[in-house]
């Protein structure tokens, strides 16, 4: 009796760190995917943003009188400038974001929880935001860079690249969050350290 519940002690101890652990792999991986949902997001709202900007009479009154002095083709580039380098900032800098918190999480998640599918899902968004951070997205911010100010009435010929570019990262992105998804739902699934203790001592 007395070696069973040692035995038993030594297994709850040596999962005595899943519980704090795997709160916070939930925490980071949360954040990682509210993150990638916020910035598609906003990268989207930033271009309707010029249209709504140019033709708003909230707008404030100095914006209207300066914008007024230009044309609609010399302000909506302009603006579109300013909305792309942003766009260009925020991706560059959530993609270094994205890489420490796949570090973490595959770290955390190799250490505690020992079970195959969240190595391998953790793995496979580390490696997508490594595609995404070391290719995609330069070689988009390389390309769009080229076609800043270009006119769009016959389309330039970088924009099948560009076009192809996007479409690309939105497909990783998207492969990516549902990824991340089907590992929040595991975590959630995943048996408590009350419930493994239960099971030790039924055993």
């Amino acid at each position: 009796m007395l070696l069973a519940l040692a035995g038993t002690g030594r297994k709850a101890c040596a999962h005595s760190n899943g519980g704090p652990v795997r709160t916070t792999i939930a925490l980071l991986l949360g954040g990682w995917l509210l993150g990638t949902l916020l910035l598609g997001g906003v990268a989207s709202e930033n271009f309707f943003m010029i249209d709504t900007l140019l033709h708003s009479p909230s707008a404030h009154p100095t914006f209207q009188k300066d914008v007024v002095q230009l044309s609609p083709d010399e302000a909506r580039p302009m603006l579109r400038y300013l909305v792309s380098e942003l766009n260009r900032f925020y991706f560059n800098v959530w993609g270094w974001f994205e890489l420490v918190l796949g570090v973490l999480v595959l770290a955390l998640a190799l250490r505690t929880l020992k079970r195959s599918k969240f190595t391998i899902g953790f793995s496979a968004m580390l490696a997508v935001v490594a595609v995404m951070d070391f290719y995609i997205t330069p070689k988009i911010t390389q390309v769009g860079r080229s076609l800043d100010f270009v006119p769009r009435q016959a389309p330039p010929p970088g924009m099948v690249e560009f076009g192809m570019l996007h479409a690309t990262y939105s497909l990783l992105d998207l492969g990516k969050l549902l990824i991340g998804i089907w590992m929040a739902v595991a975590l959630v699934r995943l048996p408590s350290l009350e419930t493994r203790k239960k099971e030790v001592l039924v055993a």
